[in-house]
């Protein structure tokens, strides 16, 4: 089932409209190892997916406000011999289109990418604690 594509990005844009200027930062849920190689099926982060319909994991939303707003995920590239053992992927381009964003790009990029977007930001909205590796 599809979801609601417009209601999505309906509710980022009523979130950006909230947020004012600034940035605002999301990442989805970790994904969690059940013993050795062997991980639990994925559950997103409810947060992220109300604002995103987006299901996979490694995927940040990225709501730049002001006079120019735009809504950007950072999600997996596409990787056939991976898609063999994780599932299905969209990739940044497919994403971009079927969830509704201004731009997508590989999840690989968000640290090169991260200075120009939160570059002159008055305020940045992040949620610490919720994944340890970007509290730092």
């Amino acid at each position: 089932m599809q979801p609601d594509i417009a209601s999505h990005r309906a509710r980022r844009a009523q979130l950006l409209k909230a947020l004012g200027e600034g940035v605002l930062i999301l990442s989805t849920a970790l994904e969690a190892i059940r013993n050795r190689d062997a991980h639990y099926p994925y559950r997103f982060d409810s947060h992220f997916y109300y604002l995103t319909a987006f299901p996979e994991p490694e995927a940040v939303l990225v709501l730049i406000a002001g006079r120019r707003p735009r809504q950007i995920l950072f999600c997996r590239e596409k990787h056939a011999e991976r898609e063999i053992w994780d599932g299905f992927r969209h990739g940044p381009k497919a994403a971009k289109a079927a969830f509704g964003f201004d731009a997508a790009y590989p999840y690989s990029e968000i640290d090169k990418r991260r200075p120009k977007l939160l570059e002159n930001q008055p305020r940045i909205a992040y949620a610490f604690g919720a994944d340890p590796a970007w509290d730092t």
